[in-house]
């Protein structure tokens, strides 16, 4: 039996990008009433600081997550080791990542902190859930006995 199942990948993988979404949606709120603003410039080069939307996060944690799937899928389907490659290409994707927060030069260092928790948290809920999700393990998917 193989290790990882696309049918657990093509449920597993909407779920974990969902919780992602709401879980980066609860961070930013979080953050936000703790009187960080997430002032950044959003337009071109325009030195103009301007309030980050709150669909930004939403928008691109739902391109990484499905993006993420169809990647996983893809190895499931030619790759012998499907896991260790998709591990390793999300830990790459996730370092490569936080030069978007941290090469913005108007921006404070609190905002290019907290934009990097919001990756780490999206990077482990999307990896973590597709792994899970759609591993075939039995240890994974039984109960354990009370």
């Amino acid at each position: 039996m193989p290790p990882y199942s696309l049918h657990r990948l093509m449920w597993g993988g909407p779920v974990s990008t969902i919780a992602a979404i709401l879980a980066n949606l609860l961070y930013y709120g979080v953050t936000n009433a703790l009187g960080e603003h997430y002032l950044m410039p959003l337009e071109g080069a325009n030195p103009q600081l301007l309030r980050m939307p709150v669909l930004m996060p939403v928008v691109l944690t739902l391109t990484a997550g499905l993006l993420a799937t169809f990647f996983f899928a893809m190895l499931i389907r030619f790759s012998r080791r499907p896991g260790i490659v998709f591990l390793s290409v999300c830990l790459t994707a996730l370092l490569l990542s936080f030069g978007g927060p941290f090469n913005m030069p108007a921006a404070v260092m609190q905002t290019k902190i907290l934009l990097s928790g919001m990756h780490v948290l999206a990077a482990i809920l999307i990896t973590g859930g597709i792994l899970l999700t759609s591993s075939t393990n039995t240890e994974f998917h039984q109960k354990t006995p009370r």
